[in-house]
């Protein structure tokens, strides 16, 4: 009941009914890390679609060559509790585009991506919530990410 709890508060999993987060519960585990942990690397695959209970995470991509010292990370977002990352183990080819480093100690909820695969598969009606709430995740991230662009070219043209 506390995992089903757990997934609730996440809105990815928000609008499904208790069977059906009882059903995702059982491909999910607790996990910790500690502060400065990598939860997930860039171009590793994606196993897992974590929840976080506590603490915060780094959001991070390595800066291109032709932009930069060529390996230099840079924090693009900030992920606290409820919210999730690795959504690439949904997503084809499963493979993470970012790394997230845990800022502080963090617990979350691991949950299998092939299990949960299957259970979409077996399932279309949670597939359909879960990736309904899933597109106003991303579409909210990028609304976040077009503000920033425009706000740092504004501040480029009045130099």
């Amino acid at each position: 009941m506390a995992l089903q709890s757990a997934l609730k508060k996440c809105s990815l999993f928000s609008s499904l009914s208790d069977s059906l987060l009882e059903n995702i519960s059982r491909s999910a585990a607790e996990k910790q890390y500690a502060a400065g942990s990598t939860l997930i690397q860039e171009g590793d695959t994606a196993e897992e679609l974590h929840v976080l209970q506590e603490g915060k995470v780094a959001i991070q991509i390595v800066v291109p060559r032709d932009q930069g010292p060529a390996g230099r990370k840079v924090t693009v977002d900030i992920v606290g509790a409820n919210e999730c990352l690795g959504w690439a183990a949904l997503l084809e080819p499963h493979t993470h585009s970012i790394t997230g480093v845990c800022l502080q100690k963090v617990k979350v909820l691991s949950i299998s991506g092939a299990r949960l695969r299957l259970l979409i598969q077996d399932n279309p009606r949670i597939g359909s919530q879960i990736f309904q709430e899933l597109v106003k995740t991303i579409t909210s991230k990028l609304d976040e990410t077009r503000q920033v662009l425009i706000s740092e070219r504004l501040s480029v043209g009045l130099k």
